[in-house]
């Protein structure tokens, strides 16, 4: 016995000498994650501060933009660095725990005196892997047992897809900031065309998400909910899905302001999981488990999964150029007055000059430019137009232009998303334009207020039940970068753009 004594002394020292370090060690790595998830948080609120900077300050993008994908590029590789970090420490622990066994660590005091006395105790080592822990052997079915440590296992395939969603994702961004920076219809409409391409990739990953996290979601509660009742524990199964029905039910309503429904869901319903699982390593006296669980909550933020949309609000590339004179002529026989472009999204006006049964001789055009002509209207007849102008009353200034140089009757004309109008008047009376409906606020906030009012000075609010109608707006290109801009704005505001009736 004394010798039983004596070995089980020396053998307390030195594990307690090891314990220590391995304690140190723990704390280090345990304050490394917990800085660099802080960094992440941190990071994130300045990212999304540069889009809200980007959507406001139209003057600086470029810049703002060069900006963002440097900030992005930053976050992708610390968190990077965090998950390598997060994996050596579970590791760690795995290993501390193993090493802890192996060497009779976690031997106790009856257990060493079982040596000469023949005395039987019942130990099971704490594990840090929640579900590995031999309470769950006695407490289920071999085959539940079996199925609920497959979904513990598979959690590892999810958060794979998780990761490939989110590279989709910064592509996405990235993606969204070339969109605007480029140039010209042709490489606008590449960019689009690729943007599409990884979206559909993406839709496919977030349903594999959704699908395995169902699954893992309800077999492991299902699992911890018949150890509760098996131990009489009503109470926290009662608790449990008050969280988990008040995770639903957040996931529902933040969904509709991010990106990805399946992330959302994923982070709200994986916080109400973890919770029910500390209490169920609290009902069980497992530390261990619940000090890793509590770990793993903390490190879950709701900012690495509720990301901002990725909305791309429509160019229209249009040229726009006042009406010159440039004498001699810069048309000629090798250089002809070129047909009408036509733009199938945004606004347009031009100064239609004459309709022509056969095509004017260049000089009587006085030198005008830029000219264009096109038979596609007035009965095959030769249209000729010139100038290109974003507003009216810009264009109206070209009108007045042309009559100081002596053409008699030149009509102010326009297209509108490809339609040609050349009664703009008669055009206005019988379509009113697009009108915004603003839902998701009790009042409009000043600051949007004072947003529109720099697109459209005229804008006219009435209220209809809970939704506000801003007015209205002359094309649906300009409402719709309104409304773009208004939800880059406030995330909690729903804008939707309908036609004027």
């Amino acid at each position: 016995m004394k010798r039983s004594f004596i070995k089980l002394m020396a053998l307390c020292l030195f594990s307690g000498i090891s314990q220590a370090q391995s304690n140190i060690n723990t704390t280090l790595l345990e304050q490394q994650v917990e800085q660099m998830q802080s960094s992440i948080d941190s990071l994130n609120i300045v990212i999304s501060q540069a889009r809200e900077r980007y959507a406001q300050e139209a003057e600086s993008r470029e810049q703002i933009a060069k900006e963002i994908a440097a900030l992005e590029g930053e976050a992708i590789n610390l968190k990077r660095k965090f998950n390598k970090a997060l994996q050596q420490l579970t590791s760690y622990e795995q290993q501390q725990y193993a090493q802890s066994n192996n060497s009779g660590q976690l031997i106790t005091i009856e257990q060493n005196i079982a040596e000469d006395t023949s005395s039987v105790a019942t130990f099971y080592p704490k594990r840090a892997n929640l579900v590995a822990n031999r309470v769950f052997d006695d407490a289920l079915s071999a085959a539940d047992l079996k199925h609920l440590r497959a979904m513990q296992s598979n959690e590892s395939a999810v958060v794979t897809k998780i990761k490939e969603y989110l590279h989709m994702y910064d592509k996405m961004v990235a993606l969204q900031l070339e969109y605007e920076r480029v140039d010209n219809e042709i490489a606008a409409d590449s960019v689009l065309k690729l943007l599409d391409s990884v979206r559909s990739k993406a839709e496919l990953t977030e349903g594999a998400i959704k699908s395995k996290w169902h699954d893992i979601f309800d077999n492991k509660v299902y699992a911890y909910n018949l150890m509760m009742e098996r131990d009489s524990k009503l109470d926290i199964i009662s608790k449990a899905e008050q969280t988990l029905s008040a995770a639903l039910i957040s996931s529902e309503q933040r969904a509709e302001q991010c990106e990805s429904e399946a992330l959302v869901e994923y982070f709200y319903r994986k916080k109400a999981l973890l919770n029910y699982e500390i209490q169920v390593a609290d009902v069980y006296e497992l530390s261990t488990a619940k000090d890793s669980l509590l770990r793993v909550s903390n490190t879950i933020s709701e900012s690495s999964f509720c990301l901002p949309k990725v909305t791309i609000v429509r160019r229209a590339f249009i040229d726009h150029e006042p009406i010159k004179v440039i004498k001699p002529t810069i048309y000629t026989p090798k250089n002809p007055i070129p047909h009408t472009k036509i733009y199938d999204y945004g606004t347009v006006y031009r100064v239609r000059i004459g309709i022509f049964t056969k095509r004017p001789n260049l000089t009587a055009l006085k030198g005008i430019t830029p000219l264009s002509y096109t038979d596609k209207y007035h009965n095959g007849k030769y249209a000729y137009f010139v100038g290109g102008y974003r507003t009216e009353e810009e264009a109206l200034e070209g009108v007045a232009y042309l009559k100081k140089l002596g053409f008699r009757d030149p009509q102010l004309v326009m297209w509108v998303d490809g339609e040609y109008i050349s009664n703009i008047a008669e055009w206005k009376s019988k379509n009113l334009g697009f009108n915004l409906e603003i839902t998701g606020v009790t009042t409009i906030p000043d600051d949007i207020k004072a947003h529109i009012s720099l697109r459209n000075e005229q804008a006219r609010y009435s209220r209809v039940g809970s939704a506000f109608i801003v007015g209205s707006f002359t094309s649906k290109a300009d409402a719709d970068k309104v409304a773009s801009e208004i939800c880059a704005l406030n995330s909690k505001i729903k804008v939707e753009v309908k036609p004027v009736k």
